[in-house]
């Protein structure tokens, strides 16, 4: 027997991670509505299989609008099986406006639960690791402390509790998953990249890479196509579970500029300065929940950011 399609709606579609997962979803015949408003997201990363047509694209529809539009929320929301929860004003803009932070991962974040309930839809919320802060244990288990040392890493616990609420009193199907550092093609370039797209762009301009701090941070770096399998497999849970993805190992910054250096062919130095505000020492996924559902994380490390590179390369701008 055919496997049943599902229609999803994708709050934050057109972001990084976001962008992604509609691609696997119409890959599998899914139909998917993206909900952007196109702070973060591009509609040239929902060029799936070729440039976006809304007339010819019966698998895509993209809304252009605000996750804090509740009745925008509602018209969307009665017309899908599942919400994907994606949308978010990222790390740095938390730090540089709290109240827009606070208003769009919080608030929006409970407009999408009442939106979930009202015409009872799914909802796979994509919460953060900066809700832990600094390990304190590693490898991290979903029992870790949660101690976020950002505004985004509270706004992100914040949206994981009222996603819980709905789940334990309203009766909301959801489940709550944490990825950890995810990188690959359609990842932000602009003033608010990641370190690692930083490195990638200095490389391609031969220029010195940028450390901010001592380059002992460290990550758990997850290849974003094992990112969007995870979240397709854990959303088939419903009882407001909680569960880590990443790769299960960890990565320092110097790890990541000496890789980097080597992709790119040459030599290239590297230039200290200050620790960015807020910045999460240690970071490392414990997933051994997420393995007993399935999970299995495929992409090497290395293989992985050749790949970033060499997308970045052709598609990014430096």
């Amino acid at each position: 027997m055919e496997e049943l399609k599902i229609r999803a709606l994708i709050c934050g579609g057109a972001g990084f991670i976001g962008s992604n997962l509609v691609k696997a979803l119409i890959e599998n015949g899914d139909k998917v509505i993206v909900l952007d408003d196109f702070s973060v997201g591009k509609l040239s990363n929902l060029d799936i299989l070729a440039p976006y047509d809304p007339k010819s694209n019966d698998k895509l529809t993209v809304v252009t609008g605000s996750i804090l539009d509740l009745n925008l929320l509602y018209s969307l929301a009665m017309q899908v099986d599942i919400i994907y929860h994606l949308a978010v004003q990222c790390l740095v803009k938390c730090n540089e406006d709290f109240k827009l932070g606070h208003e769009v991962n919080d608030t929006g974040t409970f407009n999408v639960c009442l939106a979930a309930m009202k015409f009872k839809a799914k909802l796979v919320y994509i919460s953060s690791s900066e809700i832990y802060g600094t390990a304190k244990v590693c490898p991290m288990p979903e029992s870790h402390p949660t101690d976020p040392q950002s505004i985004y890493g509270l706004t992100k616990l914040v949206g994981e509790k009222w996603v819980s609420i709905f789940n334990k009193y309203f009766d909301v199907p959801a489940v709550i998953i944490r990825p950890f550092n995810c990188y690959g093609e359609n990842h932000r370039g602009d003033q608010y990249a990641a370190v690692l797209t930083n490195f990638i762009k200095r490389a391609l301009q031969h220029k010195p890479l940028i450390i901010h701090g001592n380059g002992e941070q460290s990550r758990d770096l997850t290849y974003v196509g094992d990112t969007v399998q995870g979240i397709i497999l854990l959303s088939k849970l419903s009882h407001g579970e909680i569960v880590n993805i990443g790769s299960g190992s960890s990565a320092t910054i110097h790890d990541l500029a000496r890789i980097i250096s080597t992709i790119a062919g040459e030599p290239l130095n590297f230039i200290y300065e200050d620790a960015r505000v807020n910045d999460v020492f240690k970071l490392e996924a414990d997933i051994t929940l997420a393995k007993t559902y399935g999970y299995s994380p495929k992409m090497p490390l290395r293989e992985g950011l050749k790949l970033y590179f060499e997308w970045y390369k052709k598609h990014g701008e430096y």
